[in-house]
């Protein structure tokens, strides 16, 4: 980030930061492949970005069997097409997982600068930033949605935010790139954070130009190109249909029926979902630097107004572009409450403890021991048949397995409905299967009929059969 190493200025400090930066990306990191190796990732999310890398380094087109359009169709993520690049020299899921627990952490850095850039000491910088590595929803969401592209986008914001106030030029040029790389929809984000350059921080011309970039973009993006490559409306409209049915729509009914949104605002899951935003950092947080997370408003109005009950919580990504915000808040809080002489007893100790008060409340590592432990039965079987999946041929299989298996160019999720059944299995080299995982999980993934039809049917042989996990072969 070329000048935030300015605002770092004693080598021990430097040290300090970068052992924040490695623990943390180990922790992260090491949370969601154990998630994975538990084979509790799911398709939706790992597998389709998987197979779409997997499929770009491979110089195949990138198109996704699970969703049937290219990768460029779900959000315009062109950041995926860099982490191909990973794969070139090895493919293999953990590249994912490795860059965004990297990027997540390399967080720290941005924030600690900011707080230098406020004013704060050393010691308030420093516990800033670790309470920004505790604040749940980052630990929560690194691991339980997989992997998410826009999560590249995090350090970028908060770097925008400060090469913006610095007059950075080059810099916020760069990181307003980057981020609009990774998702569409947070071109809404850099527009709102033109505004926040503009009006409270007094950079015009800064702000003048993420407000351009970020409305040019969302046209680009949203408005021609995910249509297109998706031949339908724009990714997450369908969480919205009490607004209207395309982005344009919804946007014309908030505009001219407000009545349609004010109700949403005060029910009582989004007035929690406000105390679950803010509770990690209450105690550091001045209600007069508020507009500190006016960069995050447009996120937080979607999650408020989706029809999607997922998006007012702390665990999935969802949330992803507000919290960062809220740490630009507290960092932006401390030395108004300086200024005023009040709250003397917030020192930086205490805001760390509070932050891991909130962490241990609120980020669900319980998840390793209440969810992720169902596999455990037949994890070795599973991984046996995994690995007699030995060519790149077509598999149809479960939503959990399906990670372990998406290097090709077809793989499909098995299907509860009987007639998808018996006119489409034939189709597929490989069907693998996992009758215990399944009801444990309380979820039918496939007709029950399917392993029997499998069994009868002369064209498959059974290459695999232990502890429930099947494997069938197309002879």
């Amino acid at each position: 980030m070329g000048g935030l190493k300015d605002q770092i200025k004693k080598p021990n400090h430097s040290i300090s930061i970068v052992l924040m930066i490695g623990v943390s990306a180990l922790i992260l990191f090491a949370a969601s492949s154990l998630r994975h190796a538990l084979f509790q990732s799911t398709a939706l999310d790992l597998a389709v970005f998987d197979q779409w890398v997997y499929l770009t380094s491979q110089g195949l087109p990138p198109i996704s069997s699970f969703l049937g359009f290219h990768i460029l169709g779900d959000h315009a993520a062109f950041i995926l097409y860099a982490i191909a690049l990973l794969y070139k020299i090895h493919p293999n899921v953990h590249w994912l997982f490795a860059v965004q627990a990297i990027a997540l952490a390399v967080g720290v850095v941005p924030i600690y600068a900011l707080s230098l850039q406020a004013g704060l000491s050393i010691a308030y910088a420093q516990a800033t930033a670790l309470t920004y590595l505790l604040y749940p929803a980052l630990f929560n969401i690194n691991f339980f949605t997989d992997f998410r592209p826009e999560a590249i986008a995090i350090p970028a914001l908060l770097w925008a935010m400060w090469a913006g106030i610095g007059k950075h030029t080059w810099q916020i040029i760069l990181a307003v790139a980057l981020v609009l790389s990774c998702k569409d929809i947070l071109s809404l984000t850099v527009i709102a954070l033109g505004f926040w350059l503009w009006l409270i921080q007094r950079r015009r011309w800064y702000g003048i130009g993420c407000i351009f970039t970020g409305v040019i973009w969302y046209f680009i993006t949203i408005g021609h190109l995910v249509p297109m490559l998706r031949g339908s409306e724009a990714g997450g409209v369908v969480f919205y249909r009490s607004l209207g049915n395309t982005p344009v729509q919804i946007l014309w009914n908030i505009i001219t029926q407000p009545e349609l949104i004010f109700g949403k605002f005060f029910l009582p899951d989004t007035i929690f979902y406000y105390l679950l935003l803010i509770l990690p950092v209450i105690i550091g947080l001045h209600w007069q630097k508020i507009m500190a997370i006016l960069p995050a408003s447009p996120m937080l109005l979607l999650n408020i107004l989706s029809d999607y009950w997922a998006q007012r919580d702390l665990i999935h990504h969802y949330s992803l572009a507000i919290f960062p915000f809220i740490i630009v808040w507290l960092i932006q809080s401390i030395p108004q409450y300086q200024q005023e002489q009040k709250r003397r007893w917030l020192k930086p100790r205490f805001l760390v403890i509070w932050s891991m008060i909130a962490f241990l409340l609120l980020a669900k590592y319980e998840f390793f021991f209440t969810r992720y432990l169902s596999s455990l039965p037949n994890l070795n079987s599973l991984y046996t048949a995994v690995s007699l999946v030995q060519t790149n041929e077509s598999v149809l299989t479960t939503s959990r397995i399906a990670p372990h298996l998406s290097h090709r160019q077809i793989i499909k999720l098995t299907n509860p409905n009987s007639e998808y059944l018996n006119n489409n299995y034939q189709s597929f080299k490989y069907v693998l299967l996992d009758s215990l995982n399944l009801s444990l999980a309380k979820k039918t993934e496939f007709h029950p009929s399917l392993i029997t039809t499998l069994q009868n049917d002369s064209s498959f042989k059974l290459s695999y059969q232990k502890d429930h996990v099947y494997l069938f072969t197309k002879k």
